[in-house]
């Protein structure tokens, strides 16, 4: 039976409290935000939609298509508040269906001085924050030397966006007056929860709108910077692998918000190759000279 992802602060607290867990790798005050320009190559543009979770070619490219709530923990209270508030900000800029103010959380970002050891915590003592990950996609997160994690909690809606749950048994139902199609699917997935952990050490530095603009490209997306084929995409999703005193983009690019808008904009009911060619033609269009646009200020 699908139920919402509405993940429990205080759990992930009581794991992430501890002597000097809030004090590591803050990101530094804020600085004003800029704009990061970039070339239009129909390569980085593919590089990018490719950074996307892979998805077979009768597959779907999985977004969230009700409410996204985030929230972190790890960081000071005044961080929290201005974090949330930029993901928030670049959600809506992005299309996505944000939640109201007051909603229960089911995007978390969890800043450890640990990753693996809160992984593993996690495991054994709230496996619900861990979806449907298995044992070996579990210890290979945890054991990866990456200074991030990303999964999501997925769910499935019908092809007019109602959310499928079971009737009676385990075995969601759908009632629907559509006729079957061989180009649209009756159903599709969508995230219904998403969890992203932060080694603290790798945010040195960072100003909180370089972290909230991360968090939001990563978990609104599940694009993963390790599917990108190197640094030439101006993209924020580079943000925290990157050498210490290398470039990064002070805020999220024009590209990272063409990509967003593109994803959230496109045809969910067509297959994943379908879907990945909407994306990139929506970014040619933003990323054309009279298309430029702004990121949320």
């Amino acid at each position: 039976m699908q139920k919402r992802a509405w993940i429990s602060l205080a759990a992930a607290a009581a794991i992430i409290a501890g002597p000097g867990a809030a004090q590591q790798g803050q990101p530094a005050p804020e600085q004003p935000t800029i704009t990061v320009e970039g070339r239009n190559p129909d390569d980085q543009i593919r590089a990018l939609v490719d950074s996307l979770p892979p998805a077979p070619a009768n597959g779907h490219i999985a977004r969230f298509e009700h409410d996204a709530c985030p929230a972190i923990l790890g960081v000071p209270p005044a961080q929290r508040a201005s974090i949330v508030a930029r993901m928030r900000a670049v959600g809506a800029a992005a299309g996505v269906p944000m939640g109201r103010p007051s909603c229960r959380p089911n995007i978390v970002i969890l800043v450890t001085p640990d990753k693996r050891q809160l992984i593993e915590q996690l495991a054994r003592r709230y496996p619900y924050y861990l979806g449907d990950l298995s044992r070996r996609q579990i210890a290979r997160l945890a054991e990866s030397p990456a200074p991030s994690a990303l999964w999501h909690m997925n769910g499935v809606v019908d092809a007019d966006g109602r959310v499928l749950t079971a009737s009676g048994g385990n075995v969601p139902v759908m009632r629907t007056g559509r006729q079957g199609s061989r180009i649209v699917d009756q159903t599709h997935p969508e995230y219904i929860g998403s969890v992203l952990v932060l080694q603290a050490s790798a945010l040195v530095g960072l100003t909180t709108t370089q972290l909230a603009d991360y968090a939001a490209m990563r978990t609104l997306s599940g694009a993963d910077p390790a599917r990108l084929p190197g640094r030439d995409v101006p993209t924020i999703l580079t943000l925290v692998d990157a050498p210490m005193g290398s470039e990064v983009p002070i805020t999220l690019t024009n590209w990272d918000l063409a990509f967003l808008q593109s994803l959230y904009a496109s045809d969910v009911d067509i297959r994943a190759p379908g879907q990945r060619g909407e994306i990139q033609a929506g970014m040619r269009r933003a990323l054309q000279p009279s298309g430029d646009r702004q990121a949320p200020h």
